[in-house]
């Protein structure tokens, strides 16, 4: 099934469309075409979507102006419209490319997006070993077989202790057990090549120095912010990844709500695991954790967990700008 692309193009000056028609999503249909119809094109637009980032490489290796438009705000502009239809949308997004009125999306690199689509893997298998897991560690408390906390091949080994071949959910363990294997190896391969990409990246590393940030956590906030000079400053890297509450301002109300959770869910989620790390498991003292425990004992952990994040992606983004590394500072004597 071919996908298509509905292509108006506008005159600049009085902004009357000039030929409007429908090709295939592909570069090369979309460079002929324009060239052909339009071929003095200053802008070229289109919205986000699952092949946008492909069609905006492969438009920009050839030269075209091509800008990628945020679908929201997009949507926001166009929903005035009477009418929806694949000519009405393209017509709209012709018009708010020419008259500038929209948001451009950063492109991510080719390099941060193959290191994404690895991290998104290994995020997908360890779901998937956590739900077998939690299926076997539920079917044998059924059975009154409970035994502590273990992931791996700890957890299989303690499972065969319990259960054995002689046990009447051995034939309902024993398939469960072989894809459980399967997906912790391929898990250590996909390990392997996590630390491989930290190793060679000298920007992972000095993230790394942070308290509570690991590996992946460093990795997937290199890939995922990928070029740092976007933010005018460190203080909205919070809000680009949903981590600062929504405002409802109008007239004499001003209310404050939860965290707007907007951006990448994935990043936010290692965010907040890693401030769980340093509020509970670092034992060396840091301003950082001293300020997130006593925001704890006012407003309760959780709200505390969610602010440290906050601050932890601030912190990254300073780092990684200026080149430095984390300063554990030294605990003031009353």
């Amino acid at each position: 099934m071919s996908v298509f692309h509905s292509s108006p193009a506008l005159d600049p000056q009085a902004g009357r469309p000039i030929y409007q028609g429908r090709v295939a999503s592909d570069p090369g249909a979309l460079a002929a075409l324009l060239g052909k119809k339009a071929p003095h094109a200053e802008r070229v637009g289109f919205e986000t979507g699952a092949m946008s980032s492909w069609l905006w490489h492969e438009l920009r290796r050839i030269g075209l102006p091509v800008v990628c438009i945020d679908a929201r705000h997009a949507h926001a502009a166009l929903s005035v419209r009477m009418n929806k239809s694949d000519e009405n949308d393209a017509r709209g997004l012709a018009e708010l490319v020419r008259i500038g009125w929209y948001r451009e999306v950063a492109v991510k690199s080719e390099a941060s997006q193959q290191a994404r689509s690895l991290l998104l893997t290994r995020s997908r298998l360890v779901r998937i070993r956590r739900d077998l897991e939690n299926q076997m560690r539920a079917m044998l408390k059924e059975c009154g077989l409970i035994f502590s906390r273990s992931i791996g091949w700890q957890f299989r080994r303690r499972v065969e202790e319990l259960s054995g071949e002689g046990h009447v959910l051995w034939p309902v363990l024993l398939p469960l057990l072989s894809v459980h294997a399967h997906v912790c190896s391929e898990l250590d391969g996909l390990d392997r090549r996590v630390r491989q990409l930290a190793k060679e990246d000298d920007t992972t590393r000095r993230l790394m120095t942070v308290p509570g940030i690991g590996v992946v956590t460093a990795l997937t906030f290199r890939h995922t912010i990928d070029d740092p000079s976007r933010f005018k400053s460190a203080a909205t890297v919070g809000a680009y990844l949903g981590l600062t509450p929504r405002r409802k301002q109008s007239g004499e109300t001003d209310t404050s709500g939860r965290v707007s959770r907007w951006g990448d869910r994935l990043l936010r989620t290692y965010l907040f695991e890693a401030a769980s790390v340093l509020l509970h498991r670092t034992k060396r003292w840091c301003a950082l954790k001293a300020w997130g425990l006593r925001l704890a004992k006012r407003n309760g952990m959780k709200k505390a967990q969610v602010a440290v994040a906050r601050k932890l992606a601030v912190i990254l983004h300073c780092i990684w700008v200026d080149g430095t590394v984390f300063e554990w500072g030294k605990e003031m004597t009353a």
